[in-house]
């Protein structure tokens, strides 16, 4: 299940920053939480291999979590745009690598440190 254009679209693009809008219509918030929409961690995970996908232009799969910290929830009504912002983003043979933050404004939300396989 892919969530690019359909939980959430790209609305900018850079080499250390993508901004991305969240669907708050989107179903899962429908069941996470009614009434007080949030975004699910797995979601949250999802979001950056797909955006690493489009960047190294493969698909990934999760492989390790070196460190991933929510630090405020993900809200599509209260954060409706949001930055991932790369730290670093890197694709060696065998594994594509992530480090970075989600950020609204100057409010840092998530803080993640990922690893990734090509799937082939």
């Amino acid at each position: 299940m892919r969530l690019l254009n359909d939980m959430f679209s790209v609305s900018k693009w850079s080499d250390d920053r993508i901004q991305i809008q969240m669907n708050a219509g989107h179903p899962i918030y429908q069941a996470h939480f009614p009434g007080n929409p949030i975004t699910p961690g797995v979601c949250i995970v999802k979001i950056i291999g797909e955006l690493l996908g489009q960047m190294f232009k493969c698909d990934v799969s999760l492989t390790k979590i070196v460190n991933l910290k929510f630090i405020a929830p993900i809200s599509p009504v209260s954060y409706p745009a949001i930055d991932i912002v790369w730290t670093a983003a890197e694709k060696n043979a065998e594994e594509v690598k992530a480090k970075g933050a989600i950020m609204s404004n100057d409010k840092m939300l998530t803080k993640f440190s990922l690893v990734f396989n090509e799937v082939k």
